[in-house]
């Protein structure tokens, strides 16, 4: 892992938590979570994710997808983890099974991200090419 990645990794990280204290600070005013028949989604999670994979990918190019991705999968890998050994009572099938669109927007949404600020980070040096 270069310098850039790692710059890259660390203000997502970064990102992520100013959401998160974000939410915590504004409450249930932010944290809307709309219901749909395959689950439900963190609205401000998914846009913090987002965010933060763009700031991320913008730093450290083409190469943070994969990275910011990996990011997003280690963090609902923990937060499953938690669930399941906290409450006796929640099973990993009923866990995965409530928060799966919440897991696959997040996936979907860090790798856009990532991508988008790698495609950001690369269209000035295309302008500056042409001039």
């Amino acid at each position: 892992m270069d310098k850039r990645t790692l710059s890259g990794c660390i203000a997502a990280l970064v990102g992520l938590m100013l959401f998160t204290l974000i939410g915590f600070v504004f409450g249930a005013k932010l944290q809307h979570v709309q219901a749909t028949p395959w689950g439900q989604l963190p609205l401000l999670d998914l846009i913090g994710i987002f965010v933060s994979m763009v700031a991320g990918g913008a730093l450290a190019g083409r190469r943070f997808t994969w990275f910011a991705a990996g990011l997003v999968a280690l963090m609902w890998f923990a937060i499953v983890f938690v669930l399941v050994s906290v409450q006796p009572e929640m099973t990993l099938a009923k866990v995965l099974r409530f928060n799966r669109l919440a897991i696959g927007s997040s996936l979907l949404l860090a790798w856009l991200g990532a991508f988008v600020g790698a495609r950001l980070k690369e269209r000035p040096s295309a302008r500056r090419g042409t001039a």
